[in-house]
């Protein structure tokens, strides 16, 4: 789904990330955690630098980040959330942008010559909407962070806040930027490495659990037509669940409530290597670490060095129809004797 709000930039680099308000915890004052308040710092100044005419009431942000961060994780999109999402657009695309070019010709109408300053309009009409507008910000914030899996406290995430929105914040922001761009691009790598060594190794100690000479690790669970096993080379038709370590579901043609063909040399190296390993009919359980998956930079909601669980289920190998060409007519020649 679009972000309508400032916030979607920062959840750009959070949502590579995946899912799991399980990391989400209140924290104090006791010993800072960098990198929520690097979060909830480029959320303050971002909102306020890019839109200053949206004079937020934060407290009430607040309110509705707390309220959207405890959002259970298996609910992909609620109720509360649909409407939360239509006030927003409603807002933003529609509402605000109506009433900026209200004030610019109020503006040019009393001098001509007055250029049109956005940070001295509040498009606000009142304190109520005020109020509405900051509590459905914040909780569509809180909505979508909570699935970032990135270990956040609260109370950190509201003092990054407070600090974004003061007096010289601009000071700071570059040092929160340089924070995050360090985080995802050389703590959390690490991190990811670690624990997937970690994982890996623990389920290469399971029963039924072979290891290839790549390193990847598979099952097999039920065998299929041993006579028939795809090549790399062939289309397989295929329903399946991707997985990572701590269980949450990245992908799933199950949830979509079909099977999906695609050439097996078309992607990740780990599914082209294990699914030659099952026959049609079969189903294999393959764990794929981070070099035959997506690597140190990772992709969508995998992040990077992360290793991957999947459970295919190989229905078919699909045998494309060979294109035959009509046989070119006989050329006779004339000879005249």
């Amino acid at each position: 789904m679009k972000k309508l709000i400032y916030v979607a930039v920062v959840l750009m680099m959070a949502s590579c990330c995946g899912q799991g308000s399980q990391y989400i915890t209140k924290g104090d004052k006791s010993q800072m955690d960098s990198l929520s308040y690097a979060l909830g710092y480029s959320v303050g100044y971002g909102t306020v630098s890019n839109m200053p005419d949206v004079r937020l009431d934060w407290a009430e942000v607040m309110k509705g980040a707390l309220k959207g961060l405890a959002v259970p994780m298996d609910v992909e999109e609620d109720e509360t959330y649909k409407e939360i999402y239509a006030q927003l657009e409603q807002f933003f695309v529609h509402d605000r942008q109506d009433r900026l070019r209200e004030l610019q010709v109020l503006a040019q109408a009393e001098d001509s010559t007055a250029v049109f300053n956005p940070a001295d309009a509040d498009v606000f009409e009142n304190d109520a909407e005020r109020k509405s507008i900051s509590y459905a910000y914040g909780y569509d914030f809180g909505y979508n962070v909570r699935t970032s899996r990135m270990p956040l406290q609260t109370y950190w995430i509201s003092e990054g806040i407070n600090a974004g929105i003061g007096e010289n914040a601009e000071e700071g922001f570059q040092q929160t930027q340089n924070y995050m761009r360090r985080y995802y691009m050389e703590i959390l790598p690490v991190k990811n490495a670690e624990k997937a060594a970690e994982w890996l190794a623990e389920v290469e100690k399971k029963s039924g659990v072979q290891k290839t000479e790549s390193g990847l690790l598979y099952r097999i669970d039920r065998a299929g037509d041993e006579n028939a096993k795809p090549k790399a080379e062939d289309v397989v038709k295929v329903d399946y669940e991707g997985k990572l370590w701590d269980g949450f579901v990245f992908d799933s043609s199950y949830k979509r409530g079909e099977p999906i063909e695609f050439p097996l040399n078309r992607v990740i190296k780990g599914w082209t290597e294990g699914m030659q390993l099952v026959g049609k009919g079969g189903q294999i359980t393959l764990w794929i670490p981070a070099e035959l998956a997506y690597g140190p930079r990772g992709g969508g909601s995998i992040g990077p060095n992360e290793a991957l669980e999947f459970k295919v289920e190989l229905h078919d190998i699909v045998v494309e129809e060979p294109v035959t060409e009509e046989p070119a007519e006989e050329v006779v020649e004339i000879v005249e004797e």
